[in-house]
């Protein structure tokens, strides 16, 4: 007979173990679709974390110098973020709870105030991130295949680096130049 401590041991393990061996494929098209506009805007990918609670991070950064526009970069990086969300909304098939994605807009109302305070011509904030989603979502649009090569790399739960990803999208990009 198995004593209440395996019992709970092997309850423990069987609920741990319950999760499927890769993160579902919503997940990995958001992350994906970050890296790719990212990538598309010059940044340089500094890794990826698809977490096990089915959440996820990418991190990027381009290198800034002295004569950056700000608005302009606040405007990339808008655009960058939104393009995660933008993928489940572009891909149906994919759609996901927004609450879920409550992290990827809270910093873009913030850059459109910000971009608005730089530049009051760009209009409201609302107008600024009406304008930035747009773009957004034609960045998924338009790159469409390429996010999805990159999703279906991303096939284990973990961190990333920022050279395999970067690894991933050059051969992404060759396997759909082909």
């Amino acid at each position: 007979m198995m004593n209440t401590y395996d019992w709970w041991v092997a309850k423990l393990r069987a609920i741990r173990h319950s999760k499927p061996p890769e993160p579902p494929m919503r997940v990995r098209l958001h992350e994906a679709g970050h890296a790719v506009a990212g990538h598309r805007f010059g940044y340089v990918q500094q890794g990826i974390m698809l977490r096990e609670d089915d959440t996820g991070e990418t991190s990027q950064q381009y290198a800034t110098g002295m004569d950056d526009d700000m608005s302009v970069r606040l405007q990339t990086e808008t655009i960058i973020s939104m393009t995660g969300f933008a993928v489940t909304l572009e891909y149906p098939e994919y759609r996901t709870d927004a609450l879920r994605i409550g992290g990827d807009v809270q910093m873009e109302l913030v850059n459109a105030a910000i971009i608005h305070r730089i530049d009051p011509a760009m209009g409201s904030a609302e107008e600024i991130m009406n304008s930035l989603w747009v773009r957004a979502r034609l960045v998924a649009r338009n790159n469409k295949a390429l996010i999805q090569t990159v999703a279906g790399r991303l096939d284990r739960y973990g961190f990333y680096t920022g050279e395999e990803i970067q690894r991933i999208l050059d051969e992404s990009m060759k396997g759909l130049d082909r």
